[in-house]
């Protein structure tokens, strides 16, 4: 009995010592994120080095591990996320029932700790990233990017004249779909490296590039691929046109090599797809740009010569041009639990803001720069 007590006050005295270690922790994670952003914003150098030679190598282990699982590692956290979301209510209220401090503090430091987890991911495999040196001017001419509309129409001409002939060449299936390789993840990964030579930063391992589940969900949002830098893995929508899926794959990857903006994740797919031997992922590659380009066009030049232009492109290439057909579109409208316009509204939303929020001041129009990098690529170079 004499030394009940003392076991006790030790006991509560450690319990009291695992709180404080906890929430010094806590604390000294989120202060060094908040620093971590702050610089991020102050300096280019100190951003690019951390990009260049801390962020890339360890994407590459890290991407090396996710890439093993069949499945999205990112996927399942954000399925996860949502259980813990819908569970906290739960927690809570039977805590406040059963009046128990225990199990309100334990709940309350695990969604603490999920919280942090997400802002140190977002920080060190997004956020930052936004800060680094702007493509043109690390890797290219770093031109003002004002170029005569003429100069796009030449390269856009160029651009057509290679998706006609590569339309000739892609495998197709039975219906006259092109078939994308089976090994599209090792392509990718050969075609990334082989552009390394240029821009050192995209050397190294790439995760195997994985469907999304939830594929529904994804095309109603409109988008064709997605990073998740919870798991630094290459996502992409599995109801996507196949034309569309290795350029995709190439963006998304790029993404995982620290190129977080999109018009430069744009630039560096189709650089890429034009690295590979596989005509399927060259075609995806001058696809992608020629969309661009035509986009760019018809804004700025006369409207004959987007008419021009529009009949120089082969009509299987406008069959292939699609996001994803219109069956598919039919028949996820009509499962979907919100409507589709709801969805797509709301994602177009969040996606402004969030760029917007890390310094892209143009928003969803910066994936328009791309035509800025193709000019700027091509710009002492014979089309």
């Amino acid at each position: 009995m004499p030394i009940a007590a003392p076991v006790r006050e030790e006991t509560v005295k450690g319990k009291k010592i695992r709180k404080s270690a906890n929430l010094l922790a806590m604390g000294i994670t989120v202060v060094l994120m908040i620093i971590a952003n702050i610089i991020s914003w102050l300096s280019t150098d100190i951003t690019d080095f951390y990009a260049m030679y801390i962020y890339s190598p360890t994407a590459s282990v890290i991407s090396a591990v996710t890439g093993i699982l069949p499945f999205s590692a990112g996927e399942v956290m954000i399925i996860l996320g949502i259980v813990l979301l819908i569970a906290a209510p739960v927690i809570f209220i039977a805590a406040a029932v059963k009046k128990s401090k225990r199990m309100a503090k334990r709940g309350g430091i695990f969604y603490a700790w999920v919280l942090i987890f997400i802002f140190v991911t977002e920080t060190l495999n997004c956020f930052t990233l936004y800060h680094t040196t702007e493509f043109s001017e690390r890797y290219l001419c770093g031109g003002d990017g004002r170029y005569p509309v003429e100069d796009v129409i030449v390269l856009c001409e160029m651009v057509i004249e290679n998706v006609n002939e590569l339309s000739e060449q892609v495998e197709r299936d039975d219906e006259g779909k092109m078939i994308v390789p089976d090994n599209m993840g090792e392509l990718a990964e050969i075609s990334m490296n082989r552009l390394s030579e240029e821009y050192p930063q995209l050397a190294g391992i790439y995760p195997n590039p994985k469907k999304i589940m939830f594929s529904g969900f994804m095309t109603q949002l409109d988008l064709q691929g997605i990073y998740f830098p919870f798991s630094l893995e290459a996502n992409y929508n599995a109801n996507l046109a196949p034309a569309r899926v290795p350029c995709t794959v190439m963006h998304e990857l790029s993404h995982v090599k620290g190129f977080i903006r999109e018009d430069e994740a744009c630039f560096i797919a189709y650089r890429a797809c034009m690295e590979s031997d596989s005509p399927e992922v060259r075609y995806s590659g001058y696809l992608s740009a020629m969309n661009y380009l035509f986009s760019e066009v018809s804004k700025n030049a006369a409207p004959e010569e987007a008419t021009r232009l529009r009949r120089l492109i082969a009509p299987r290439v406008y069959d292939d041009n699609i996001f994803v057909s219109v069956e598919v579109k039919k028949k996820i409208e009509e499962k979907a639990v919100i409507p589709t316009e709801t969805v797509s509204a709301v994602s177009e939303k969040a996606m402004e803001t969030t760029l917007k929020a890390n310094g892209v001041t143009d928003g969803k129009k910066s994936y328009g720069r791309m035509v800025r990098l193709l000019l700027d690529y091509y710009s002492d170079k014979d089309i």
